[in-house]
């Protein structure tokens, strides 16, 4: 009978694409195993697509449904790369044989927020995912994320940018984020300074939940709004840009596991907390400003009487930033 392993990551989806690197580890090691994944609802589609996950669960109110369903499974192995009281309490009822977790490192993380002029390291977010496979004695293969899209959503993309008439390089742009304070707020400057060159054009990525104009203001056949896309459609849609500018999101994630080039603009949190894009290419526009980070996640307002974090940070800088980008493919790096 082969061995069943179940991996738990509920949010957000920044996360579950760097859980990425763990699926393919396990399946490297274990090629037999059944690995099924346990998230939110509004994620499956896109954890659908991860080349080495039998079946997905979802995470919603029924929560007496799902434990019975989980509880039939009987699974070897479960792999904890939430670690809150919820998953360990589900954990704990599904009874496995092996539990693997991953080190959250929250209190280093807390100690970078409130005093930044400490030097420490804190690692990436992938390490430590990889990490709780220590105790299962599984060797990581890789740690960039890979997201290889199935036929039909690949199709799905090619159609959108066919139905665009585009012809030149692609831009896409992901104003959004989760936290508002991590949105950096010239999109539209950035988009209209982008199309006065004949060969280049956008697509905006934008979700039911984010709060700007999905055209950001802009009349132009040079631009297309990719609105209310389902993530795995999505993905196909970007998957053909030539580079994205995003926040520090999970959009940023997303493109870097599609292997689309990634100019990340990072301002009240910031890359030394883990969460910087992992592709060789990839830069990160950060002023490293002494009040930041200010938060974990971008989830706490500005105390400051400007934000100095992103004020420098001109639509003008990025759009040369993405001129050096398309037409020098140099190393990564931090600017």
């Amino acid at each position: 009978m082969s061995e069943k392993i179940l991996i738990i990551r509920f949010s957000s989806m920044g996360d579950i694409i760097l859980a990425l690197p763990v699926v393919e580890a396990v399946k490297q090691a274990k090629p037999e195993a059944v690995v099924d994944f346990l998230t939110r609802k509004q994620y499956t589609c896109l954890i659908d697509q991860f080349t080495g996950v039998n079946r997905t669960y979802s995470f919603d109110n029924n929560m007496r449904s799902l434990l019975k369903e989980l509880k039939k499974q009987k699974y070897n192995t479960v792999i904890d790369l939430q670690k809150n009281p919820r998953s360990i309490l589900l954990t704990a009822a599904i009874n496995p044989k092996r539990v693997a977790s991953y080190p959250k490192r929250r209190l280093r993380r807390e100690l970078l927020i409130r005093r930044p002029q400490i030097s420490l390291n804190i690692g990436h977010a992938v390490d430590a995912y990889l990490a709780a496979l220590g105790r299962l004695k599984i060797k990581p293969t890789g740690r960039h994320p890979r997201f290889v899209l199935e036929l039909e959503v690949s199709k799905f993309g090619e159609d959108f940018i066919n139905n665009a008439g585009f012809s030149g390089k692609i831009i896409g742009l992901c104003p959004g984020s989760k936290h508002k304070e991590k949105k950096w707020q010239q999109y539209h400057e950035l988009a209209s300074l982008i199309i006065e060159d004949d060969d280049k054009n956008v697509i905006v990525f934008s979700g039911p939940d984010d709060d700007f104009d999905p055209n950001l203001n802009i009349s132009s056949d040079k631009l297309v709004a990719a609105l209310k896309l389902r993530l795995d459609r999505l993905a196909g849609v970007m998957s053909g840009c030539d580079v994205v500018v995003t926040n520090d999101s999970g959009l940023m994630h997303l493109a870097v596991a599609l292997f689309v080039p990634v100019v990340a603009i990072f301002g009240p949190t910031h890359p030394s907390l883990g969460f910087s894009p992992l592709g060789e290419s990839d830069r990160v526009i950060c002023d490293n400003v002494a009040c930041s980070p200010c938060s974990l996640h971008g989830e706490k307002e500005c105390r400051m009487p400007r934000k100095y974090c992103f004020e420098n940070i001109t639509p003008q800088r990025v759009k040369d930033e993405l001129a050096r980008f398309i037409y020098d493919k140099s190393p990564s790096k931090i600017l």
